[in-house]
């Protein structure tokens, strides 16, 4: 912790000689407990906002019958962001300045949405800046040509690098009759390998289901109690490396267990009565939607990946050959690519692209395919500058891990991403 203790009060603390007071605990209470009803106010009127709550049954209820404007909604923040701000941090315990911080940006971010709800009209970058914390970079088309050279120089035929790409990937794709086996399997391998280096809360456990007509490909609806549920959409085409990157992400050591994990230290055994709900447009999305997608290569690492893939995954598929080795040039190349689709959504929501642009860039850049494209547009548009959490969020996590394990061991990586995953979700943790 002492790694810790250095980076918040350097953060937090305006002058290290003073001590916070002895009820500076004491004083977070009901700011969170008021938090919590303001959340639950937002979410009778914006119905993706409230991911997930666990909380009093009566305080949703009491959210239904007062009924709070949204311009009441956001008032009522701004007063318990001026009293967060108006409380002196220095010499708070290191956790206790990382619910402080947590506290402050969840409400700072909560009067944004609502005022976004009401009609206030944000920029892509303003509304991922006011309601996440951070604003992705961007990336000129140039920098992406030269990723595409390098790409088209490895992928086998001739044409467009975007539909060679397209055939390449057909070759991993799973038959739809053994999607749910291979995400089976690999939910099952990622909570495996997980168990090996990380303490689980008892009892923990999901239900699996498969659905579609959802703009999402999979989701974990955290339930409380250590108990989750993740829906897996088969309507988007899944191939060979889903079996890592849902498992994980959604499950094990993503979000089931960053949200089974809170739940157990900070709201069953601290009493911190903020984790009882979970909004989705938030700050701590960033971290959640960073460690999901960090998740697999932290389980799986290097050869690792490859190695499940085709001793596991391609008899489960019935795929008899599949070239590993060029998955995993691609792949290595495509990282550098990733902002592209955040591009695309910033250019498009802010009315810089057209569609038929957009859809241009998202086929050249993004390689995106005609069958995905829909999809693409649909949770843009539902979800907006929410896109950046996975991306930018996986970037910040991996800083984390790197500073805390420097010369990247694989158990160093588990170390450093179980302390993440052990700690408050708030952006104090990456104000580096």
């Amino acid at each position: 912790m002492r790694a810790l203790r250095l980076l918040v009060l350097a953060l937090l603390c305006a002058s290290c000689a003073r001590e916070a007071p002895a009820d500076f605990a004491a004083q977070l209470t009901p700011i969170a407990e008021h938090y919590v009803r303001l959340a639950l106010a937002l979410g009778e009127h914006d119905g993706d906002y409230v991911d997930a709550y666990f909380g009093p049954p009566e305080w949703r209820e009491e959210a239904r019958q007062q009924s709070l404007t949204l311009p009441e909604i956001a008032v009522k923040a701004d007063d318990l962001v001026i009293r967060l701000q108006a409380m002196d941090v220095a010499g708070a315990e290191p956790l206790l300045a990382l619910r402080h911080n947590f506290l402050l940006a969840h409400l700072q971010s909560l009067a944004t949405v609502s005022r976004v709800r009401d009609g206030l009209d944000l920029s892509f970058d303003e509304e991922s800046r006011s309601i996440y914390g951070f604003v992705a970079p961007s990336y000129p088309a140039a920098h992406y040509a030269q990723v595409l050279e390098r790409l088209d120089a490895i992928l086998p035929g001739e044409g467009p690098t975007h539909a060679r790409y397209r055939e390449f990937r057909q070759q991993f794709r799973i038959p739809d009759d053994k999607v749910e086996d291979i995400v089976r399997a690999g939910l099952e391998a990622c909570r495996e390998r997980t168990r090996q280096h990380m303490t689980l809360p008892d009892g923990e456990n999901f239900t699996l289901e498969f659905v579609s007509g959802q703009p999402w490909g999979a989701y974990n609806w955290y339930q409380g109690g250590g108990q989750g549920l993740i829906q897996v959409n088969l309507d988007r085409p899944k191939y060979l490396g889903t079996s890592i990157s849902l498992g994980c992400h959604e499950g094990y050591p993503g979000h089931h267990t960053f949200s089974s994990l809170l739940d157990e230290r900070y709201l069953q055994q601290q009493g911190w009565l903020e984790f009882s709900v979970l909004p989705l447009f938030s700050p701590q999305a960033v971290i959640f939607e960073g460690s999901g997608d960090l998740a697999a290569a932290t389980a799986f690492p290097g050869e690792a990946r490859y190695e499940f893939l085709g001793e596991v995954i391609l008899p489960i598929a019935g795929i008899e050959s599949a070239d590993l080795d060029a998955l995993r040039a691609v792949r290595d190349l495509l990282h550098d690519m990733r902002y592209a689709g955040i591009e695309a959504a910033r250019k498009y929501l802010d009315g810089d692209w057209s569609k038929d642009e957009t859809i241009d860039w998202l086929t050249n850049y993004a390689l995106v395919g005609p069958e995905e494209i829909d999809a693409w547009f649909g949770f843009t548009e539902r979800y907006r500058a929410y896109r950046i959490n996975y991306v930018l969020g996986e970037d910040l996590v991996r800083s984390f891990v790197k500073k805390e394990n420097p010369d990247g061991g694989a158990e160093g990586d588990w170390l450093a991403f179980a302390k993440l995953l052990s700690l408050p979700p708030a952006p104090a943790l990456f104000a580096e």
